[in-house]
């Protein structure tokens, strides 16, 4: 049975219900520019980080002006959408967090959000409340799928990387915890995981209910 010293969690997707107000944003832009946004494009966008999102758009759309438009356009709304409406938490989040913090398991957030955004959303859908320790997209060299955010995360717990377990929802997110050398649990948020996520990760759980009755005998006698 594996165990564990720390717990990385990812934020948009996993512990936030928040990559659909990313979609809607990229809608939104798309229809004040007139062209029509694909379901395929937004599927792909998940767990980019803001830098990476224009870059993946322009290689897509082979238009780097359109996807600038459409990124600046974008980022507008979700930044209106995240500080006027509401954040809802994903089911089990809070429970699973209420966990780890009584049980005294290290946590911390790793999320390629810039710190701006990463802090009004920890702290209007209340999460922050469970973490001493967040890292951001803003603060490392480069956001996932590499590795930097959860290596500074492991390393201001003052834990190892390998005796880090990662929670996340993303395939890019998935790349990030493998390259850093940490175990992961995927939870996916909605769609179908990406073949290699079936391979990297140690399981995947339908939600985060399950997910804690598989992190309880990891953590030993807590």
């Amino acid at each position: 049975m594996p165990r564990f010293d720390a717990l990385l969690f990812d934020l948009d997707g996993l512990m936030i219900d928040s990559e659909r107000v990313g979609a809607d944003s990229w809608r939104l832009a798309g229809a004040e520019l007139g062209h029509e946004i694909d379901e395929t494009l937004l599927a792909a966008l998940s767990g980019l980080s803001v830098t990476r999102s224009e870059a993946f758009v322009a290689e897509r759309l082979g238009d780097a002006a359109l996807a600038r438009a459409l990124h600046e356009r974008s980022r507008h709304h979700y930044q209106r959408l995240v500080r006027e409406g509401d954040i809802p938490l994903k089911p089990g989040i809070e429970n699973l967090l209420g966990w780890a913090r009584a049980a005294g398991v290290p946590r911390a957030v790793a999320t390629s959000t810039m710190r701006e955004m990463a802090d009004v959303k920890l702290g209007r859908s209340g999460l922050i409340r469970f973490f001493d320790v967040t890292v951001a997209g803003d603060e490392v060299k480069e956001t996932k799928p590499a590795p930097d955010v959860y290596l500074a995360a492991a390393d201001k717990l003052g834990v190892p990387a390998e005796r880090c377990l990662v929670l996340e929802d993303s395939y890019y997110g998935v790349l990030a915890a493998r390259a850093a050398g940490m175990p992961v649990i995927v939870v996916p948020d909605g769609a179908e995981p990406h073949p290699e996520t079936r391979e990297i990760a140690l399981s995947i759980c339908r939600d985060l209910d399950e997910a804690l009755a598989l992190l309880r005998p990891w953590f030993g006698a807590r």
